[in-house]
């Protein structure tokens, strides 16, 4: 019965270290975030065109006036 109850302490502390260990790994350490791109055979590429979700530059170029924030012109 001894060499049961030796067995089994320290399978259950091998078990806790690794459980201890993987917690400790996965609440304390991040992963770096990395930028993943992979050619796919056969698929072929689509051209970007600029479109109402994507502005271009001048559109930001043409509010040179001052915004009204009350929706009325001043007099």
């Amino acid at each position: 019965m001894p060499t049961l109850f030796r067995f089994l302490v320290i399978l259950g502390l091998i078990v806790g270290g690794i459980t201890g260990s993987l917690y400790v790994l996965a609440e304390y350490f991040q992963p770096e975030p990395k930028k993943i791109s992979k050619t796919l055979r056969n698929v072929k590429g689509r051209v970007e065109e600029t479109t109402a979700s994507t502005p271009s530059a001048d559109v930001n170029a043409t509010s040179a006036t001052p915004a009204n924030t009350t929706g009325h012109q001043a007099q």
